[in-house]
């Protein structure tokens, strides 16, 4: 250890008052006997005068230390002035000045926060939230806030609740992030101990999840075929997307059970052999099995003779030629050749 180091902590250590001041400077006596004249003196010459003559009573005062007091004396002094050091140069608090010295305030924090996720992250709780769920909370505040929430959050965090705002606001709050440069950090924190406020308890509320599209073809499968159409066609008018999303679902290639045995016969009258065979490829039991019903022996063997000397067969090939199929069957009900089974046909 070096003898400005010691003297230091030795001087911190003689200078309180009163009892605990005796005994304090008493310790340091004791060290100062323990280290010898030589060691002590050099000690001794980093001290303000009037200490020295405290510490010099004081050591005169003690007339002699036993091997294991002075070994005990050392140590303790030794092991106090190590975790001295270590909590004044070392450490998150160390590096927090150091950062803060070489790159201002603001930076510093930033790059604390990365270096101990545990610290009071900033705006942690929107990153520990469902995206969805943030994005609804924060969608009322407003888009300059948002950014600098935002700003401060891993980028692939942050583009997961920018992308589930509102398109309006998501336009705003990223012209914001664009144009975000220097925010002093007791803004920030200002910030983020107000929505850590106001917004916590709203993500820690239970939100009961839907699946939208799925309700909806619920919903459709127990209506009429003139609903449907009118219902998508709506839906067409405003989001295509949406409504091609909700039309494949209305349908897929596992709900071939649902078409009785005569529409079945109707759909193999028009489908390409080979999509029907790739299609068949990895379909459920229970729908090749009302597939294979509907065909004659010798169809039947046909086919399941194509099925099997199938080689290479990409799993996009199946989905496309199953799409294919799907299409037939539409075109038929639009018709009128054929009827999807549903669970009600009137219009209520």
């Amino acid at each position: 250890m070096s003898a400005n180091a010691a003297a230091n902590k030795l001087n911190s250590s003689a200078r309180p008052a009163g009892m605990e001041g005796n005994e304090q400077r008493r310790k340091v006596a004791s060290v100062l006997v323990a280290l010898g004249p030589e060691r002590a003196a050099k000690l001794l010459k980093g001290m303000p005068p009037e200490l020295v003559e405290d510490l010099a009573q004081e050591t005169a005062s003690i007339e002699t230390l036993s091997p294991s007091e002075v070994k005990s004396v050392l140590t303790d002094f030794a092991q106090e002035l190590v975790a001295r050091r270590l909590m004044a140069e070392g450490g998150l608090p160390y590096t927090i000045d150091l950062l803060t010295r070489t790159l201002g305030a603001e930076r510093a924090a930033e790059l604390a926060d990365r270096l101990d996720p545990e610290r009071n992250r900033r705006f942690g709780y929107l990153a520990d939230a469902a995206p969805e769920l943030a994005a609804m909370v924060l969608a009322a505040e407003p888009s300059s806030l948002i950014a600098l929430a935002l700003a401060h959050l891993e980028p692939s965090q942050a583009a997961k609740i920018l992308r589930a705002l509102p398109g309006d606001k998501q336009a705003d709050v990223a012209v914001r992030l664009a144009g975000l440069e220097h925010v002093h950090a007791d803004v920030v924190g200002e910030l983020d101990d107000d929505f850590r406020t106001r917004l916590v308890p709203l993500l820690n509320q239970p939100i009961s999840a839907f699946e939208g599209v799925d309700l909806l073809v619920e919903v459709l499968h127990s209506s009429s075929q003139a609903t449907e159409k009118a219902v998508l066609d709506r839906i067409r008018e405003r989001d295509k997307e949406l409504a091609d999303k909700v039309r494949d679902a209305l349908f897929t290639f596992s709900d071939v059970k649902r078409l009785d045995d005569r529409g079945v016969q109707e759909v193999l009258k028009v489908v390409d052999t080979r999509d029907l065979a790739v299609a068949l490829k990895e379909a459920e039991d229970d729908v090749a099995e009302r597939i294979f019903r509907n065909l004659s022996e010798r169809a039947r063997e046909n086919l399941q003779d194509e099925i099997e000397f199938l080689r290479g067969i990409r799993k996009r090939d199946i989905i496309e030629a199953q799409k294919r199929i799907i299409e037939v069957i539409r075109s038929l009900e639009s018709s009128g050749t054929l009827q999807i089974e549903r669970e009600s046909g009137d219009d209520e």
